[in-house]
């Protein structure tokens, strides 16, 4: 299973580096289409632990979810970080989805 979107500074079980090194001025993808398929799966598990914002440090929530589909793996506060920021994503990743709605 390949895992995005855990940034170090959750602190989580995987650890693809710092929100920073994935934040831009502008994502070269549909996010409304990248947030439809992530938010389509159902969660296969759940962590009873805080969910910051990773940029501010900013606690969001008192748990999180994990999901995937097949193949990537992400958790709930990856969708967060997308809707609120400009998040960069694996090309791959991208390319999957937009076969899927095209």
């Amino acid at each position: 299973m390949i895992n995005i979107g855990c940034f170090s500074e959750m602190n989580v079980f995987f650890n693809n580096g710092s929100v920073l090194d994935y934040l831009q001025d502008k994502v070269d993808y549909d996010k409304k289409a990248v947030l439809d398929y992530l938010k389509s799966f159902k969660h296969n598990a759940s962590c009873p632990r805080a969910v910051i914002d990773c940029v501010t440090g900013k606690e969001i929530a008192s748990s999180f979810k994990v999901y995937n589909d097949g193949e990537y793996q992400w958790c709930d506060f990856l969708m967060y970080h997308i809707e609120k920021y400009n998040i960069r994503l694996p090309q791959a990743f991208v390319d999957k989805i937009m076969s899927k709605t095209a």
